[in-house]
């Protein structure tokens, strides 16, 4: 099938507030960030990969972090633009603007990922996965992407890895209250247009943030227009010495012309989706050594579909997919041992009607997990082994455990060796369980065995190297059999691959960095390559800060070929 892209070939951005008292870092620690350091979260720190945050040169595994001076100077406005660069990580979106976006890390299938916003799980219980097209960047003070299985600390979908978005924080302040905001006005050809505002505020124990974006374009194609609304609000109180009490929220409404269904055309089909993610964590320094975390975290995702032209009847659908939950994490320095053990809930509940009648009648599954996890540091932080392992019990398919290993070995000071090995899997979601004619209550989940080896080599503050080599297998793969018209565990997979980052400042003015991943999938039923997986992908960029606040960067990308349609089917 043909994919359409619309280019706006004029651009005018105005900035038209801009009142920053003095340049702060803002804490970007969500509901999975420690008690024990409630301070800024800076770039040499990583959350999403440990159950409390550690420095990224400890890790043994392959993370990205992308933050705030990096995502302003990409001028990227959608979090799809801001990840084509990542390594191990492509980005597939059908259409143009507002078409849907996948992501497959590291090779994996694109449900087979893990989204998080502020801690809250974005994946939809209903079919899987996470559409990143409407996903804005306004408001987002930083992305961490970490490699790898994950289930050992998240539990479901992370079996190629995390993607987690962290919104801005209201940067800390005495007694005296702290403003600060900006906005941008932008327009272009197609009749886009684009606004954005963001403004924080912080008074004592007091810190609370807002952010907006509105996008409209008519595209380039009939049907074809796309608009999005986004917004988000963050409020942090520090209730007493070490305890800390917060709310976040963030609400996105889209709607996208879709111009033609395979060849035919579509004039009055469109998509709509509206979906709202809220978490209250709690956070509390109990002494120096132990931190105690909480947090309830709710979503709700509602796709809906209408065309009033389709030939077979199916004008219309509309979806209501909801997540809700709690977790509880507490984390002790014993010696030489951070030691953490948490507890996971959740339930989803999900409602599909269409044009046929109700499929899904608020069906729902429920999980509880235990998890626990050690990180041994040694030879004065020169070594540090990380165990973790974690149980779900799922209301369904029973019961899943996940363990993982991942060891970092810094044999020089400028280079650290890292290994990691681990297991994951992916429950199958209501819409597999349930879906009228194609459901299975039958199935088991997904799941993973992953083993990855790398190096970063490090020869001076201004230069860094990463080089991954990865292999993951996946079996019980989730698809639709046509012999039974039923949901199966039939599938078998294999990815290898290897990835390289290198970044490099010139100059205190000028950078350049560069990425590229070789990738080798294989459909082990079939012998095939997995389809919408490059063999090679490769991005480079270089920039340049000048003046008062002043910026420039050039990327380049590179895909190589993919299939797009099955070969046996």
């Amino acid at each position: 099938m043909p994919t359409f892209r619309s280019v706006p070939v004029l651009l005018i951005a105005l900035t038209v507030l801009a009142c920053p008292a003095s340049a702060a870092s803002l804490s970007a620690a969500g509901p999975q960030a420690s008690a024990a350091a409630p301070g800024p979260i800076t770039a040499d720190v990583v959350v999403s990969a440990e159950a409390a945050p550690v420095p990224a040169s400890s890790l043994g595994v392959a993370a990205t972090v992308i933050g705030a001076e990096e995502i302003a100077r990409s001028k990227a406005t959608t979090l799809l633009e801001l990840l084509r660069a990542v390594p191990g990580l492509d980005v597939v979106q059908s259409g143009g603007p507002g078409g849907v976006t996948s992501l497959f890390l590291r090779g994996t299938n694109s449900n087979q990922f893990l989204l998080l916003v502020d801690g809250v799980k974005v994946n939809s219980p209903y079919f899987g996965g996470a559409d990143l097209s409407a996903i804005s960047t306004s408001n987002v003070e930083r992305v961490e992407i970490v490699r790898g299985p994950f289930s050992a600390l998240y539990g479901s979908e992370a079996v190629g890895g995390v993607v987690q978005v962290f919104t801005k924080r209201a940067p800390k302040s005495g007694s005296g209250g702290h403003l600060e905001g900006n906005a941008t006005l932008a327009a272009g050809s197609l009749s886009a247009r684009e606004g954005t505002a963001s403004a924080s505020y912080a008074a004592g124990p007091v810190g609370l943030t807002a952010g907006f974006r509105r996008t409209t374009t008519d595209g380039d194609l009939p049907n074809s227009a796309f608009s999005a609304t986004n917004a988000s609000a963050a409020l942090d109180l520090t209730v007493a010495p070490g305890l800390r009490v917060g709310t976040l929220f963030r609400h996105d409404i889209s709607a996208s012309g879709i111009p033609f269904s395979g060849a035919d055309l579509t004039p009055r089909r469109q998509t709509t989706n509206n979906s709202t993610t809220w978490a209250v964590p709690v956070t509390w320094a109990i002494s120096g050594s132990t931190s105690l975390e909480a947090a309830f975290q709710y979503a709700a995702d509602r796709p809906g579909l209408t065309d009033p032209d389709d030939p077979f009847g199916f004008t219309f659908s509309n979806t209501e997919a909801k997540r809700a939950g709690g977790r509880l994490l507490v984390a002790s320095t014993v010696g030489p041992n951070r030691i953490s053990a948490g507890a996971d809930w959740e339930r989803t509940l999900v409602t599909n009607e269409d044009s046929y009648g109700l499929e899904l009648d608020d069906l729902s599954t429920r999980t509880w997990a235990l998890f626990l996890e050690d990180r041994l540091t040694l030879a004065d932080g020169n070594l540090n082994v990380t165990a973790g392992v974690r149980r779900d019990d799922h209301s369904v398919f029973g019961s899943a455990v996940s363990p993982r290993l991942a060891i970092a070995w810094r044999v020089l000071p400028a280079l650290k060796l890292r290994a990691a090995a681990g297991s994951a899997f992916r429950a199958p979601t209501t819409g597999e369980l349930y879906y009228p004619f194609s459901g299975n209550r039958d199935l088991q989940p997904e799941r993973s065995v992953s083993v990855e080896g790398g190096i970063d080599w490090t020869p001076a503050p201004s230069f860094s190297l990463e080089a991954s080599l990865f292999r993951n297998s996946v079996r019980d793969l989730i698809r639709y059999d046509f012999a039974t018209n039923q949901n199966l565990n039939v599938g078998r997979a294999r990815m290898t691959g290897t990835e390289l980052a290198v970044r490099w400042t010139v100059t205190p003015g000028l950078f350049t960095r560069a990425s590229w991943t070789w990738l080798d999938t294989a459909d082990l039923d079939t012998g095939l390559e997995l389809l919408r997986r490059p063999r090679q992908r490769a991005s480079a960029s270089v920039g340049a800060t000048f003046g008062e606040g002043g910026s420039a960067e050039l990327t380049g990308l590179f895909v190589g070929r993919r299939d797009e349609i099955d070969a046996v089917t």
